[in-house]
């Protein structure tokens, strides 16, 4: 067995006992990215096994590297887009995956058991700055903007499809008429067979966006303790705020879930475009995207693109509206150009932070 085999499997058993480390993690999905007979032992070493507490990522997704060279065909199985053949076990690969797995043995390397009650929580997540692709085993393609999460259960496919997002996601879900894709955000939930869309849901904005490019979806959502269906078409984006606080501006430790009977304001608008792609979907090509926000929101907007922190001095700000798309390399040249328009901000730099006052 080459040393980079044993190191990989060492990064399994780090994984399984969640005590990986960020950097080992980072090895860990490379090297699945990188080879996919490590996707196979990985499937075949943990498809009975369950980690005892959270993963900070699923088994059966791979990182970005591998979104090019592997695509799920209709049965669900990961196809190399190199040679398009279904990845199945010879008996001949059965037993050199059980030798493998009989290192585990030898080496005193254990798995620890979840009580067959419990099921492991799975989360996906992203840094800010960060903004990272997952395919789960189902097929569904997710792309994941900075600070976000995205939490499902180990029988994720299995029995259920059921996911809960806290920030920004984009969803190409595969279609599976008997087992509805069910995306809960803020409070609120998202019914899907097999559809295209975008949600965001960071917990302090105190709003829920939804965004359908392909499919249907039916949005359910919480309104004064009692629920109100909407299905939704392509090209429509619906917008959900919690009136009784949105005035508030509220510390992102102090929240962690809507409120359970929040009185809400529901807004129905057109998804607008930019040379013909959707302003909500342009994060997943790097372009950062202010649809007449608020600059307080601009500002969480940059501190999650650029992983700054940006404090802002002068309340009288707060409200003052910008749209546009950029691609700039940091906060300045936006800033910059956002005096330009005529906002009267002024703004140093201080370390990593930035006042605006």
């Amino acid at each position: 067995m080459s040393s980079e085999d044993q190191y990989f499997l060492q990064l399994i058993q780090k994984f399984l006992d969640n005590s990986i480390s960020p950097s080992e993690q980072e090895s860990l999905y490379n090297l699945m990215a990188e080879d996919e007979n490590k996707i196979d032992l990985y499937l075949y070493l943990t498809k009975s096994k369950q980690p005892s507490v959270s993963s900070s990522v699923a088994a059966e997704s791979v990182f970005e590297k591998s979104k090019d060279k592997y695509q799920p065909n209709e049965s669900g199985y990961l196809v190399s887009n190199e040679k398009k053949v279904q990845k199945k076990y010879t008996k001949k690969k059965l037993l050199a995956l059980a030798a493998v797995a009989l290192f585990f043995v030898i080496s005193g390397i254990s798995y620890q058991y979840l009580p067959s009650e419990q099921v492991a929580t799975i989360t996906l997540a992203c840094a800010k700055s960060e903004r990272k692709f997952f395919r789960l085993k189902d097929g569904t393609e997710i792309w994941l903007n900075g600070e976000s999460q995205l939490k499902y259960d180990a029988e994720y496919g299995i029995t259920n499809r059921n996911v809960h997002l806290s920030g920004e996601a984009y969803f190409n879900v595969a279609k599976n008429k008997e087992m509805p894709f069910l995306l809960d955000a803020y409070g609120n939930t998202i019914e899907v067979l097999g559809t295209q869309f975008n949600v965001r849901a960071y917990p302090e904005e105190q709003k829920m966006e939804t965004a359908l490019f392909e499919g249907k979806v039916n949005l359910k959502v919480k309104d004064s303790g009692k629920t109100r269906s909407f299905i939704m078409k392509p090209g429509e984006k619906i917008e959900i705020t919690n009136i009784m606080t949105n005035a508030m501006r509220i510390n992102r430790q102090q929240i962690d879930a809507a409120p359970d009977n929040p009185k809400v304001s529901i807004d129905f608008k057109k998804i607008q475009t930019d040379k013909g792609d959707g302003l909500d979907l342009l994060w997943t090509k790097n372009k950062l995207v202010f649809q007449n926000d608020p600059l307080e929101i601009i500002a969480k907007k940059m501190e999650r693109w650029y992983n700054k922190t940006i404090i802002i001095e002068n309340d009288n700000l707060r409200s003052e509206p910008f749209s546009g798309v950029f691609e700039e390399k940091n906060c300045r040249d936006i800033l910059n150009i956002l005096i330009q328009t005529g906002i009267p901000l002024k703004f140093k730099e201080k370390q990593d932070s930035i006042i605006i006052y």
